[in-house]
């Protein structure tokens, strides 16, 4: 949908487009099943005000006549649809919005207990007389899926692409400001475990150090991981063979 910028939700029953803007174009880019021109101006698209409530992605364009913020599919906000976007923003390098997506998980988490992300949550805006999100009535909280998205944005911010089979890690590390200092230990990546501490310093460059290794792994830093997968096999001997 050229004027939209989004892909159409769906073909109705006689082939024609269905208009309506909704978060699944944005799983189109956790695949990475469209072009860069066009992942570019999906993630614009789901960033808008509309789209983003301030605690992440809609389900559906508040603007839409259908908007309902306590449905479960026409409005609400779902952390493991932002652990998809995340994924997708980071894959075609929208940086600054996978910093936007993640500050919004990382501060819902807060607001529960443990830090656990609910399944759901209302799509109301979040703004300065609404500080705090409207509860789903009935969610199924905590739930699997949510934490799945945890893991998705930190493997994004860190910049973390394995490749097992070969014993090797793929890094490319973009802490966001508000982010200075992240560890993590017991990554299994094949036979391999380790630990690693992820910084950012003033000058805005995001560094890692690894604080433990078992078994063998080579860690190897790349600013564009992604692109590898168009030939897998012979782009990573020819990275470990210099």
């Amino acid at each position: 949908m050229e004027k939209k910028n989004l892909y159409a939700l769906a073909p109705d029953g006689k082939g024609k487009q269905i208009k309506s803007t909704a978060s699944n174009a944005a799983h189109c880019l956790g695949a990475g099943i469209v072009d860069h021109e066009s992942a570019v101006k999906i993630g614009d698209r789901v960033m808008q005000a509309d789209m983003f409530s301030g605690w992440g992605m809609r389900t559906l364009s508040a603007r839409h006549p259908a908007y309902d913020p306590y449905s479960y599919h026409r409005g609400s906000v779902w952390p493991v649809e932002q652990g998809a976007l995340a994924i997708g923003l980071w894959r075609y390098n929208r940086i600054e919005q996978l910093w936007r997506v993640s500050r919004a998980q990382f501060e819902l988490a807060e607001i529960f207990e443990c830090c656990r992300l609910p399944e759901v949550l209302s799509g109301h805006q979040r703004d300065e007389l609404h500080p705090f999100p409207a509860l789903y009535p009935k969610d199924n909280s905590p739930q699997a899926w949510s934490a799945s998205a945890v893991f998705a944005i930190l493997s994004s911010i860190m910049g973390l692409f394995p490749w097992a089979p070969f014993g090797v890690l793929m890094i490319g590390p973009q802490l966001p400001p508000w982010l200075s200092e992240l560890r993590v230990r017991n990554l299994k990546i094949g036979d391999a475990v380790i630990a690693m501490r992820f910084s950012r310093d003033a000058d805005g460059k995001s560094n890692y150090e690894l604080l433990d290794l078992e078994g063998e792994l080579k860690i190897i830093r790349h600013p564009d991981a992604w692109s590898l997968l168009k030939e897998p096999g012979a782009k990573v001997k020819e990275l470990l063979s210099n």
